[in-house]
């Protein structure tokens, strides 16, 4: 390869462009305004990381110093004796703060971070945006997976394109990374938790760190243009910071502003550099602490929304980030620097302190994975609802729904035949479950006419209005939507249970679509409209906990969600009545009085109306259902085979 220009040097402006990622992350978190796009701060850090991990390898590898040992024993030491910190402090707290329940999905997600698979759990549970997000004391760590298996397939993918020449290794990081940004592209609108969490979607911000360095080295700048591409780099960084929000579809194509802020302002560092913004004192010691800022920044935010039910005040605001700063000093002082120094050039044997961090880890994990197994042996409170109770609240609610057909299996599984006699939708967003359980609970399992399910909108990504139908990017909420949309034909639809929280918001546009293109092709379809019941700001199962009773559930302080008394936007509401024959009014149902007092939040049994903040226990559900039946309405009856018909076989 023809000789660089350039070796990677101590350059004061990365430090500064560090402290202005860790500082949006940290004011996010903490909802200040202005910063509500600072989620980018993580976008800035995977470009960075590109830059200084592929300077590291290319220098040594072309001075013959390069060691694959070396380099992982560097990236632990670096790395994992900070993380192990936070962990395992972490979890000493939430011991003492976190419920049973709460607390086992906390160890599952500390082992996975002791692991470096954060990532992974967090995409499998649900997404970033998502309310429980902001109770996961340790969900800032998914980024630190992100980067530690970065770290795993770099090195080997550097050090063969680098025996190469220059335009192919230029070309095969350009090749890389546009292959990544495609998918993440492409993935976003349909499963944008994948392309928020996963490796595969955020390589390309590494390889745009990668491609930045190799203009760094072999294309000198002058003072000029370095302040040009470095104003225009920051003004992109601040411009997504202040304009980005959680509503952004992100991180898709607008990922690419804050990853080319980052990289203009790598391009335009200089040893020497002048810059008010990033090589003042302060924004560089605040680069060199960004590490431990990031790490201890968030644990303290969610374990005291676990403590208190209370918003983040101004005044909460400031105690937590004094909190965050103190915290940092130390796990920076008295961890960090105590395994890593910066510069330090010598190799790194594994016998010393890369082996017993590992080991650590090691230890650490399997103790985690134990409090996941049985967190009640291991939580502080003692509480009215066990782990092991609330896990089989939430499965149980599965248990009815899972066995009926759905559209998509109708005529092709043959479990699911088309049925002979006119059939009974259950359709809605996550709620559908709550409908058919109510039902089942106000007819039984026997004569009724045949019941198919949907399968729930959530998880339709891109759900919109198609015409007189809906649409959407991911494929097998397509698949159902098709399917339904072709059975129109074929099925013959008696009743709609449309059950979904929030039926009249302009979210369920698409819904509603479908439901005036149903009433307007099968006319003599009955559609019953399930309405809402009290939904909680914190999952109810905390509230009985923290409480010790379920009547915690409807205190009005904790409700976020009360029809008739909590005012919601309800837009589709005229459209909503105009094509629907009849609803469940679950609070005249169960309500006799004053709202929310005299609202029922168990069974006379004692089950409670809900686990979470609006999903209703199959017991809650059932009994509603029973209610229902003691003066059943005409729709009710109808979903009986009457006396005249004779059930046909096989329903």
């Amino acid at each position: 390869m023809t000789a660089i220009k350039r070796r990677l040097v101590y350059l004061p402006d990365i430090d500064g462009l560090r402290a202005v990622a860790v500082l949006a992350v940290v004011l996010f978190h903490l909802k200040i305004a202005g910063f509500d796009g600072g989620y980018v701060g993580v976008d800035i850090f995977f470009v960075i990381s590109g830059f200084l991990i592929s300077g590291l390898i290319r220098d040594r590898a072309e001075t013959g110093n390069f060691s694959f040992s070396d380099f992982y024993a560097r990236r632990v030491s670096r790395l994992l004796p900070a993380v192990l910190a936070t962990v395992g402090v972490t979890a000493l707290a939430s011991i003492f703060i976190l419920q049973p329940d709460t607390l086992g999905s906390f160890a599952l997600s500390a082992a996975a971070s002791v692991f470096s698979a954060a990532n992974f759990i967090f995409y499998f549970e649900s997404g970033y945006w998502d309310a429980s997000a902001e109770l996961k004391p340790l969900l800032h760590l998914w980024s630190l997976g992100v980067e530690e298996q970065f770290y795993v397939f770099w090195p080997a993918f550097i050090i063969f394109m680098a025996k190469t020449s220059r335009a192919v290794y230029k070309w095969g990081l350009i090749a890389l990374g546009l292959l990544s940004f495609a998918a993440c592209v492409h993935y976003t609108p349909i499963d944008s938790a994948a392309s928020f969490y996963l490796l595969p979607f955020r390589v390309w911000q590494f390889a745009l760190g990668a491609l930045a360095l190799e203009f760094w080295r072999n294309y000198p700048l002058t003072e000029f243009p370095r302040q040009v591409l470095r104003s225009l780099g920051l003004a992109l960084c601040g411009f997504s910071i202040a304009t980005f929000s959680e509503n952004t579809s992100f991180p898709g194509w607008l990922a690419v502003v804050p990853s080319a802020g980052a990289a203009l302002v790598l391009i335009s560092a200089h040893e020497t550099s002048s810059s008010v913004w990033l090589s003042n004192s302060l924004a560089r010691w605040l680069g060199r602490m960004s590490y431990a800022l990031y790490l201890v920044h968030w644990p303290p935010i969610a374990l005291y929304r676990h403590f208190s039910v209370s918003e983040l005040t101004p005044e909460i605001k400031a105690g937590l980030a004094l909190i965050t700063v103190i915290l940092a000093l130390i796990l920076h002082y008295g961890v960090e620097r105590q395994f890593y120094r910066r510069g330090h050039s010598a190799r790194t044997p594994w016998h010393g302190i890369p082996s017993y961090t590992v080991g650590v880890s090691v230890l650490l994990g399997a103790l985690l994975v134990g409090v996941h197994q049985d967190p009640d042996q291991f939580a502080y409170q003692q509480p009215v609802l066990s782990a092991k109770n609330v896990r089989d609240y939430k499965s149980r609610r599965y248990s009815l729904t899972k066995e009926v057909c759905r559209i998509d299996a109708v005529g092709i599984s043959k479990r699911c035949p088309l049925p002979s006699a006119k059939a009974v939708l259950f359709l809605g967003n996550s709620h559908e479950d709550d409908g058919y359980n109510i039902i089942n609970g106000a007819l039984g399992s026997d004569n009724h006419r045949p019941f198919i399910r949907f399968g729930s909108i959530n998880g339709c990504r891109n759900f919109a209005v198609d015409g007189d139908w809906a649409s959407s990017s991911n494929p097998a909420c397509q698949l159902r939507l098709t399917a339904l949309r072709k059975n129109l034909e074929t099925i013959r639809w008696h009743s709609i249970i449309y059950s979904a929280r929030r039926p009249y918001a302009e979210n369920k546009r698409p819904i509603i679509t479908m439901l005036e293109t149903i009433r307007s092709k099968q006319p003599e379809t009955h559609i019953v409209v399930v309405e809402d019941y009290l939904s909680t700001h914190r999952e109810c199962a905390s509230l009985i906990n923290e409480y010790g009773t379920s009547q915690a559930c409807g205190e009005l302080t904790n409700l976020v969600g009360l029809p008739g008394v909590i005012k919601e936007y309800r837009p589709l509401q005229e459209r909503v009545d105009a094509v629907s024959n009849s609803k469940l009014d679950k609070l005249g149902l169960l309500c006799s009085g004053q709202l929310p007092a005299s609202c029922p939040t168990e069974t006379p049994s004692g089950h409670p109306m809900s686990m979470d903040e609006h999903h209703l226990t199959l017991e809650f559900a059932q009994w509603i259902g029973k209610q229902v039946a003691v003066n059943p309405p005409l729709w009710l009856q109808d979903l009986r085979y009457r006396e005249s018909e004779k059930k046909p076989a096989g329903d």
